[in-house]
C-alpha cells in the first residue's frame, strides 16, 4: 500500500492521498498568514514590521512524565527592506506560560527572550528591563495534551495524596481517534484554522521598597510596552508525527531578541 502511493503521489492530489486513510496528527505545525499587527505605542515600533508570512515547526520528545514540545518559527519577509526574516527556536511550555505575579516574586507571562543589566541603588532597590515572547495558541496546549498526554490512566490516589497513574510508554503510545477528533473540532470551531496571538513585550522587573533617600537608580523614560499579532493559518502541516524529528530541529537559530530588536525599539544590552 505505501509503495503504491508512492507510485501515485505524482499524480494525486494531497486531499486525495488523505482521503485514502491517511493519518493525520494534531501538531501546531503549518504555514501562517498575518492578519493584524499593533503596538501598545506607537513610540515601541521598530525599523522594520512583522512578516505576512510565518512557517511554524512544532517537534515534541518525551522526557521523563512530560512532553518537551519545541515550536520553529521561520519568518518570510516579502521585501527584506520593510519587514525581518529568519528563523527562532521557542519552548511550547515557557512560549504559552500565561501565569504572571508581582508578589511575592515578580514574573510574567511568556517565555524570557532578553535581560538588561540590573540596576542598584540599594539591596532591596533596583530595576531591570526584560523583554518576553509569549503565544495564546487555538486550539490550545491543554487540548494538545488530551491528544498526547504525558502519563497513563488514572488508578487511585495513596494515604499521602500523591495520585497513581499507569505505567506509560510513549514508543507504543498512539493517539485515540477520539483525541484526534476532538482537536480537529476545535479547529473546525475556530473558523477552519489554528490562531496564533503572537506579543513581544517589554517588562520592568524592579524591586523598589528597599529605596530611600540615599538611594539611586538612573533615570530611564521606557515604559511596558508590547508588540501584538495574530496570524492565522493556511496550510496544516499534519502529516508527519510531531514525535520524529525532535533532535532534527536546527541549533543554530539567532537569539530571538536578535530578530524581533528590528520590530521593536529601545532595546539596550545586545
Amino acid at each position: 500500500m505505501k509503495q503504491k502511493a508512492l507510485l501515485l503521489v505524482g499524480a494525486l492530489s494531497l486531499e486525495s492521498l488523505l482521503g485514502c486513510g491517511s493519518t493525520k496528527f494534531p501538531q501546531y505545525s503549518g504555514k501562517y498568514k498575518l492578519q493584524e499587527a499593533s503596538y501598545t505605542d506607537p513610540a515601541f515600533a521598530g525599523e522594520k514590521k512583522l512578516p505576512w508570512d510565518l512557517t511554524v515547526i512544532h517537534r515534541m520528545k518525551y522526557v521523563p512524565n512530560d512532553w518537551d514540545d519545541r515550536l520553529l518559527f521561520k519568518f518570510t519577509p516579502q521585501n527584506q527592506e520593510t519587514e525581518i526574516g529568519g528563523a527562532v527556536l521557542f519552548d511550547l511550555e515557557l512560549l504559552t506560560a500565561d501565569a504572571e505575579s508581582s508578589f511575592p516574586h515578580e514574573y510574567f507571562k511568556g517565555e524570557e527572550i532578553h535581560a538588561e543589566r540590573r540596576y542598584y541603588g540599594g539591596a532591596f532597590c533596583n530595576y531591570q528591563y526584560q523583554y518576553h515572547a509569549f503565544a495564546i495558541l487555538t486550539p490550545d496546549e491543554e487540548q494538545l495534551k488530551k491528544v498526547y498526554p504525558n502519563q497513563g490512566e488514572y488508578l487511585y490516589t495513596e494515604p499521602s495524596g500523591m495520585p497513581i497513574y499507569e505505567t506509560f510508554n510513549p514508543d507504543g503510545f498512539e493517539p485515540s481517534e477520539e483525541t484526534i477528533d476532538a482537536w480537529y473540532e476545535k479547529v473546525e470551531k475556530n473558523g477552519d484554522h489554528i490562531s496564533l496571538d503572537f506579543v513581544v513585550s517589554r517588562n520592568i522587573h524592579d524591586t523598589v521598597f528597599g529605596c530611600d533617600s540615599e538611594s539611586y537608580l538612573p533615570p530611564d523614560p521606557r515604559g511596558r510596552e508590547s508588540l501584538k499579532a495574530l496570524y492565522h493559518s493556511i496550510e496544516l502541516h499534519d502529516e508527519e508525527d510531531p514525535r520524529l524529528g525532535f533532535d532534527d530541529l536546527p541549533t543554530n537559530t539567532i537569539p530571538a531578541i536578535d530578530l524581533f530588536k528590528e520590530v521593536i525599539s529601545g532595546v539596550k544590552d545586545l
